[in-house]
């Protein structure tokens, strides 16, 4: 998680833009990451710098369903 405060967008095949964005529980997760099993899902606020969690979740079928 710290990496990812320091890097919103780090490149490499695990980081990937969501298009169109995915919406859970009401917010937009315009971003991916994969980390081994688990996939988090957040958002990032350039102007406020800072980084917004949305889900972290196992991957599964479920994983890209709001």
């Amino acid at each position: 998680m710290e990496d990812l405060r320091r890097e919103p967008r780090p490149p490499g095949k695990s980081f990937k833009i969501l298009r169109p964005p995915l919406e859970i529980f009401h917010r937009a997760a315009n971003y991916r990451l994969r980390v081994g099993d688990y996939r988090i899902l957040y958002d990032v606020d350039d102007a406020a710098k800072r980084v917004i969690l949305i889900a972290i979740r196992r991957r599964s079928e479920k994983t890209y369903r709001g």
